[in-house]
């Protein structure tokens, strides 16, 4: 095994300064894009709902992302040596992390979850899926998050690997839950549609049968559908920003196993750190990007973001025209 003195970790002045601008553009978009969801959610009362709820939450973790963990690789790509991260900054690098990917990863789990209620067992959506659920679950899923990955503050580096693989285990079985639920989802998705396929043909039948017979009400054939339809796009849309996280977080895991492994060769090893950097940074982009695949694909979302827009513009148009006509008047008493 090679000594501490023979090979560096250090990445280069162009990769440093190329990747603190990718996470200081990344970082900009995350804390914009999560700000303007969280106002919407808080400023409009409609949006207190369970899946809202959830997206609110996911929407806090990615703009604390954005707020904290980018700057701070910025940090540790351009002004810290890498001897000074290797002995002092592991700990808190693991923690920030593996904290928010672990309270990411299962956010989205809940919302799989709940999505995976709302498609199968739609009939009892309503008293299952609780805004106070809802709640206990974000708390809960935030507190195992943070206080499981504090164990990194006591744990020395040569025990961080030990750390690495339980933590990645436990993100693992979050994305099981998830795929599990989304091939039922899928599932139920394409029998629902042979059903509804099925019962568009009865009616047509029926409509040609006596007048005598019991016919189905199209009314609430047509409410059942639209519900159906809507559950299913909801569903996709978490789908897609479940699949985005994953394949952008598939670089880190990839990364991560490769060191965990070959942490006896500490030249492999410092040379996969310069690896890591550049695949966390990747990973990061999903903080940016959540917003814009979930939130703003809701079209109830999309409209109370509009109308607090509008009414916020007028606000300050209103307010700037009532200095303006103060500092006239002061102006003419002058």
């Amino acid at each position: 095994m090679a000594s501490s003195s023979d090979c560096s970790g250090e990445i280069s002045f162009f990769s440093g300064l190329f990747l603190g601008i990718f996470n200081g553009v990344s970082g900009s978009a995350a804390i914009i894009g999560n700000t303007m969801v969280l106002i919407t959610f808080f400023k409009n009362q409609c949006l207190r709902q369970p899946s809202y709820y959830l997206m609110a939450s996911l929407a806090a973790m990615d703009f604390l992302v954005g707020l904290v963990v980018n700057p701070f690789y910025i940090v540790l790509t351009n002004f810290v040596t890498w001897q000074y991260r290797e002995e002092n900054l592991l700990q808190l690098e693991s923690f920030l992390d593996m904290a928010s990917s672990m309270t990411i990863m299962y956010t989205l789990t809940c919302m799989s979850i709940e999505r995976y209620i709302a498609v199968i067992y739609s009939l009892r959506y309503r008293s299952v899926v609780t805004g106070k659920r809802s709640l206990i679950a974000i708390a809960v899923v935030w507190f195992f998050g943070f206080s499981l990955n504090a164990l990194y503050f006591v744990t020395n580096n040569d025990n961080l690997p030990k750390m690495w693989v339980t933590c990645g285990i436990i993100t693992g079985i979050a994305m099981t839950i998830i795929l599990a639920c989304y091939a039922k989802i899928f599932s139920a998705a394409r029998a629902q549609s042979r059903r509804i396929a099925v019962s568009e043909r009865c009616a047509q039948s029926n409509s040609t049968s006596t007048e005598t017979e019991e016919k189905p009400d199209p009314v609430v054939a047509r409410r059942a559908a639209k519900e159906a339809k809507r559950a299913r796009k909801a569903a996709w849309r978490v789908g897609v920003t479940v699949g985005a996280v994953m394949f952008l977080s598939l670089p880190v895991f990839v990364v991560g196993i490769i060191q965990v492994v070959i942490m006896g060769d500490l030249c492999r090893f410092r040379y996969y750190n310069q690896v890591w950097m550049w695949s966390t940074t990747l990973s990061l982009i999903s903080s940016a990007l959540d917003p814009w695949i979930y939130a703003m694909g809701i079209k109830e979302f999309r409209d109370c973001f509009k109308r607090t827009i509008r009414d916020n513009l007028l606000k300050w148009v209103q307010m700037l025209s009532c200095r303006g006509q103060v500092e006239l008047t002061n102006n003419f008493q002058g």
